[in-house]
């Protein structure tokens, strides 16, 4: 507990004479146990090349409660297809979010795999060329997820680019020091180049 302390008090130092110049009314604000982020601090979307992607997913009306749950069922219909999954859970949309709720909102559940695909009952397997994303980390509720697509949208078409009408929420587990798993995720729509 001390150690955690120690950690906040060195976070919370070094935050106050990085921002020095931002006056006291800022630094007021802050406390050594307030976390680690300043008042106006923006994350720029980080644009990738995705390259190729086969995903196999279970359809979904609405915003799965489990989506976790939904994926572990995914991947336990894969065992003995020859499709090997990786990488993080994935929730696809087809179509913006608009204005709609997102109890309305079609998606699939399901994981990126590689191998060659076989038909397996109740999933469909879905192949994507040539994907550029552009992506945000999403730390908020469900129901903010349509601001999060619509400022990188937004900020695709700032540069130019004409934007799929589909969009991607992976969902990740970042293990920490002390073992326990954060759940990370982000937002992403892709491009075309």
């Amino acid at each position: 507990m001390q150690f955690l302390r120690l950690v906040d008090h060195l976070v919370y130092t070094v935050l106050a004479v990085a921002n020095e110049g931002l006056g006291r009314s800022c630094l007021s604000r802050l406390s050594p146990c307030s976390g680690r982020r300043l008042g106006n601090t923006v994350v720029e979307p980080l644009l990738k090349r995705e390259g190729n992607l086969r995903l196999v997913s279970a359809p979904s009306q609405g915003y799965p409660i489990n989506a976790l749950a939904l994926v572990q069922q995914v991947r336990d219909k894969l065992t003995g297809s020859g499709l090997v999954p990786y990488g993080a859970a994935t929730v696809w949309f087809s179509l913006p979010p608009a204005d709609a709720a997102p109890t309305a909102w079609e998606c699939q559940v399901g994981i990126s795999v590689t191998g060659q695909p076989t038909k397996i009952p109740g999933l469909s397997i879905e192949d994507y060329r040539g994907l550029y994303a552009l992506s945000l980390p999403h730390s908020g509720p469900i129901r903010d997820l349509a601001h999060t697509h619509r400022r990188l949208v937004e900020h695709a078409k700032s540069m130019s680019y004409p934007v799929r009408p589909y969009w991607r929420l992976a969902l990740r587990g970042r293990r920490l020091a002390d073992g326990n798993i954060l759940p990370v995720s982000d937002v992403a729509v892709f491009i075309d180049r």
